[in-house]
């Protein structure tokens, strides 16, 4: 998409969600809501906030001099959008097996899953270091390296990897709470999950790796 499209998109969104119950709609998202007409949640690692009833959206203090990416604010306005106030289920798909996914699957795998791959395959222990850098929380059990994010209120993606040995070239996967077909499409869970890939690179990059 074009610099363009991404700004058509929020413009739409927007147009949308101006016309709803601000209170609703932090309810149904998992956001805070506040009288004077605001609301705030955490987006993967840092605070979000939308001002109402014309959802100016960006970072929360002590962020909110920095810019809010446009590819992001199209993310929450659609994230709001499709809001339900469903619970989390832990149960943990891979972009495959959401349904509708796998017409997106082979972009997704090569948008996101091989550099997954790249950056954190061959070094152990990098991918945990960027992972608490952005909010992660450590995750056994998966792969060789794992870590769960709080993305939204309401979704959760696990990354994880299996290193690279003599035998084996690394892999990345990146998983999905089974609800989050339900808040967004799965155009929006491709760039979500992958933009999350994306932070944790920038994030080991800080690191000096």
């Amino acid at each position: 998409m074009r610099t363009d499209d991404y700004k058509n998109a929020v413009k739409l969104a927007v147009a949308e969600l101006s016309r709803r119950d601000g209170r609703e709609l932090a309810a149904a998202g998992g956001a805070d809501y506040f009288p004077e007409g605001r609301m705030e949640f955490k987006y993967v690692h840092d605070r979000c906030r939308v001002e109402l009833p014309g959802w100016k959206i960006g970072w929360a203090p002590p962020k909110e001099a920095e810019e809010f990416p446009l590819t992001d604010q199209v993310l929450v306005c659609h994230y709001f959008q499709g809001a339900k106030n469903l619970s989390l289920t832990g149960d943990l798909l891979s972009y495959r097996q959401i349904p509708g996914g796998e017409f997106y699957n082979d972009a997704f795998h090569r948008r996101a899953e091989i550099p997954l791959a790249q950056v954190f395959g061959k070094t152990p222990g990098l991918l945990a270091k960027a992972s608490l850098a952005l909010g992660g929380e450590i995750k056994e059990g998966y792969g060789d390296e794992a870590a769960l994010f709080r993305v939204f209120p309401h979704i959760d993606i696990l990354v994880q990897i299996y290193l690279a040995d003599d035998e084996f070239e690394a892999r990345g996967q990146v998983l999905f709470d089974r609800v989050a077909g339900q808040y967004l499409s799965n155009e929006d869970i491709s760039w979500l999950g992958s933009g999350l890939v994306y932070k944790l690179m920038g994030a080991a990059r800080a690191l000096g790796s």
